[in-house]
């Protein structure tokens, strides 16, 4: 079995910020029914930038392809520094925020890989299948499904294009001392380890004025392009127009010529205005580069830009962001990801997911609601580019019956299809792609791993959030205690060895709510069990009555959400209420 047999869950780039709107994508999504997976290869109108491929390290393409927000480190309130936070507060015997609880965090602890399908022959295929599942917090969802992505790139023979890089550096007072310090240290970072025979590097520093530190210049010039790195001192105010202008006229004046791909990467502490639209602005020069096949990376260097800008960097082709509060996160994705950040996988990605007859959309688990749009009953995200991720991630939908609630559900049998997702996206050779596959109800015991340890972990991280809810929010310590010892049955006895940080993290917030609601110190309830079946009640029916039911937003007039203003609140279904 090759090493791509085992594929592992997606998340869109890290995705950046996650939400990236892009123009809308020549793939035609296949019908619900078909079985047979197919691609569609025509011409497309705009050619995309020669092909870039990379040497992969991983063995499959993570969740955080779709989401430039997860690939970022800081970038969404979902990183899994925020997980690793909320252990620590539990631990100490606190009750984390509910906001420290998000799948993005939780899912990027652990590997779930997705049943493997056949042979994926292109760029990125889809993969994903259904079990019948029970969630506390949504005791709606009857059903859930993992989707993961494949990839037919074989890892022993492909290795990235030739990189003509050109570096932007903010050299401004505010980037006086370590934040510059950072600079120079991952640029030699760089140079070391990963510009190789054939890359090019150009440096350009920008304070009051923009000026050419280093012209391009061969890689393997190393002396030279260190020297002129140890040149970057800081001074001055600060014109990030000017320095854009300038490197962007580098990177043109180098690509003539240049057999490989041509990457600007901004260093910066400054929020760049991406509110002005005229020519000399930010987005119009990074738009009018993509244009001509130039990519951009922005880096955030000490300093949070949001998820506002994320998504705005990300919406142009070609274009990622990525956060930097301190030195250690820096230095180690240079050290480890820097082949990602510049490798471009796939641009003008359309992910459908549509729900079979007699079932709904209840939850979406890995991917943040702002990414997603409506198109009917279906879920469409919709990614100007794709990158290369080494992080790990997964993504989960819920489903629930559609019927009336005074009827009985009609069930999904083992092998029916709860939902089918239509994949487009247009490859680096400039070629459409289509493909899709039916999520269908797997034999319980026939599940994939990501699946069955996924349905605890969404259990998790649903509840985790609502009872928190109940506690900082509601000031209900009974609801939110009966929550948790609820899902701390499920935890107790487990034998993964691999979620024992969740079962620790799921007993202690059990002992701390139970000492806060008066509860500590008691035995276990005897358990009642089903005279006919023999079998104990089911975790819906320990629900506390303070718990809402977080289904889908009701949706009257225009299918698509309107705009959001200001902070966006997520519901646990993982879409905007």
């Amino acid at each position: 079995m090759s090493p791509l047999a085992r594929l592992r869950r997606c998340s869109l780039l890290a995705l950046l910020a996650l939400p990236c709107v892009a123009a809308p994508s020549d793939a035609v999504a296949q019908k619900p029914g078909a079985g047979e997976r197919e691609r569609e290869r025509r011409p497309s109108k705009r050619m995309a930038a020669p092909a870039p491929v990379y040497d992969f390290a991983a063995e499959a393409i993570d969740a955080n392809l779709l989401n430039p927000d997860a690939a970022s480190l800081g970038a969404t309130p979902g990183g899994a520094q925020d997980i690793g936070y909320a252990r620590d507060r539990a631990a100490a015997g606190e009750i984390p925020h509910p906001n420290t609880f998000t799948p993005e965090g939780l899912f990027s602890e652990h590997d779930l890989p997705v049943a493997a399908g056949s042979r994926c022959a292109q760029t990125l295929c889809v993969r994903g299948e259904a079990i019948e599942a029970t969630l506390l917090a949504q005791p709606e969802v009857r059903y859930l499904a993992q989707l993961g992505f494949a990839s037919g790139l074989d890892p022993k023979t492909f290795q990235r294009a030739p990189l003509n890089l050109v570096v932007i550096v903010d050299r401004s007072g505010s980037m006086s001392g370590q934040p510059l310090e950072l600079v120079r240290k991952s640029l030699h970072e760089v140079v070391r380890r990963h510009l190789r025979p054939g890359d090019r590097i150009a440096i350009v520093g920008y304070h009051s004025n923009a000026h050419i530190v280093l012209p391009s210049t061969p890689a393997d010039q190393r002396r030279q392009i260190n020297a002129a790195i140890d040149q970057l001192v800081s001074e001055g105010a600060t014109a990030l127009e000017d320095g854009l202008k300038l490197g962007f006229q580098v990177a043109r004046q180098s690509k003539r010529g240049f057999r490989g791909t041509t990457r600007v990467m901004l260093f910066t502490d400054e929020r760049p205005n991406v509110g002005r639209t005229d020519a000399g602005s930010f987005m119009a020069m990074a738009e009018q580069a993509a244009r001509e096949g130039i990519g951009m990376t922005t880096v955030g260097v000490s300093t949070h830009f949001g998820a506002e800008l994320a998504t705005k960097v990300s919406s142009v082709r070609g274009g990622n962001l990525f956060f930097f509060p301190d030195a250690n996160e820096m230095t180690k994705k240079f050290e480890e990801s820097f082949d990602t950040m510049v490798t471009e996988l796939a641009y003008d990605l359309k992910l459908t997911v549509r729900p079979a007859p007699g079932v709904k959309i209840a939850g979406v688990y890995g991917i943040p609601g702002a990414a997603l749009k409506w198109q009917g009953d279906a879920i469409e995200l919709d990614v100007k580019t794709i990158f290369l991720s080494r992080k790990k991630g997964a993504i989960y939908l819920g489903f629930a019956p559609s019927g009336s609630a005074n009827l009985p559900a009609t069930p999904v049998a083992a092998g029916a299809r709860v939902g089918h997702v239509a994949l487009g996206y247009v490859d680096t050779s400039g070629h459409q792609v289509r493909e899709g596959v039916n999520l269908t109800r797997a034999h319980g015991s026939a599940a994939s791993l990501g699946l069955t340890r996924g349905r605890l972990l969404v259990d998790e991280i649903t509840t985790l959030r609502k009872a928190t809810e109940l506690h900082h929010e509601a000031n209900d310590q009974e609801g939110a205690y009966r929550l948790v010892h609820a899902l701390a049955g499920q935890f107790r006895h487990l034998q993964d060895p691999t979620l024992a940080g969740e079962r620790a993290l799921v007993l202690n917030l059990e002992a701390t709510l139970a000492r806060l609601s008066g509860h500590a110190g008691e035995a276990d309830p005897e358990v009642k069990l089903d005279r006919v079946s023999g079998l104990p009640p089911k975790p819906s029916a320990v629900i506390p009555a303070s718990a809402t039911r977080h289904n889908l937003p009701q949706r009257s007039g225009p299918r698509n959400p309107m705009p959001v203003r200001g902070p966006q609140r997520f519901d646990l279904d993982g879409l905007t209420p």
